[in-house]
């Protein structure tokens, strides 16, 4: 019974030893400095081996699939298309590995670390088809996105053409003291554009390319709650917003005049 015990106590501690670095390198390792937009893995599953690069959320490359075969301690890589060898062992904590000769991949010196990684080995094969299918729904999703952008912009240009009643600058009517200068401008060319400025040291706040639609009804400026309806007066030098929840007026500027002064603005904007 005490012999058949040793027998068994004997086979798990050298498996043990083969695990944490013995003959089997089973595993993977990582290589990155700071030179290197991504990491290298060295990814080894038992008499074969492959290196690719990983990018994070960018995927990974292959770079290289290998022949596994270990001598005097050392794991020795070869390479399945070329001459190319790579000479590694089980580094002092005995799980990462000292590159002996890494000069031969490129890298600036021969005795770099691959820290051990221990989500590996991987199934690299796996990850490509997984990559693969990400990239397809990616730039399906971005030709989806292309494709309503140009059925979105073919809609603009031909309501676009149905705007020469509401041509002009527009600036919007201060009801307060707190209300930016608001810009808005109106032409069949250049569609609906507005900006807003900081009233008293006209700085700009930001600049807004509305969705927009003509209707019998008036102008309809926005999109889902945040689209308003707008009607014009008689003389075309007033827009009047029909639903929103306060007074909302503008004003059309003198096609003489220039916005751009600063004075001539603040006059069109008001000052409640």
């Amino acid at each position: 019974m005490r012999i058949l015990f040793n027998l068994v106590s004997i086979a798990v501690a050298g498996s043990l030893l083969a695990a944490c670095g013995g003959k089997d390198f089973t595993g993977a390792y990582r290589f990155k400095d700071s030179g290197m937009k991504g990491a290298m893995v060295l990814n080894i599953h038992g008499d074969e081996a492959e290196i690719f690069g990983d990018f994070g959320k960018d995927g990974i490359k292959p770079l290289g699939k290998m022949k596994v075969s270990v001598k005097d301690e050392k794991i020795l890589l070869d390479a399945v298309k070329g001459s190319l060898r790579l000479a590694m062992k089980r580094n002092v904590d005995e799980r990462s590995l000292d590159c002996l000769n890494c000069k031969v991949i490129g890298l600036r010196q021969d005795d770099q670390v691959w820290e051990y990684d221990p989500k590996g080995p991987y199934d690299v094969d796996q990850m490509l088809k997984e990559q693969a299918r990400k990239n397809e729904e990616a730039l399906n999703t971005e030709l989806e996105k292309t494709q309503q952008k140009a059925l979105e912009q073919g809609r603009r240009d031909l309501e676009a053409q149905k705007l020469t009643p509401y041509e002009g600058d527009w600036v919007y009517q201060r009801t307060t003291k707190q209300d930016r200068l608001t810009i808005m401008t109106i032409w069949r060319q250049s569609q609906i554009k507005s900006w807003s400025f900081e009233f008293e040291n006209m700085d700009r706040l930001g600049q807004e390319i509305p969705r927009f639609e003509v209707a019998d009804a008036g102008l309809r400026i926005g999109d889902g709650s945040n689209s308003h309806l707008y009607t014009i007066s008689a003389d075309k030098n007033v827009l009047t917003c029909m639903d929103c929840e306060k007074a909302e007026r503008w004003a059309k500027a003198d096609h003489k005049k220039d916005l751009g002064d600063r004075q001539y603005a603040r006059e069109m904007a008001g000052t409640p």
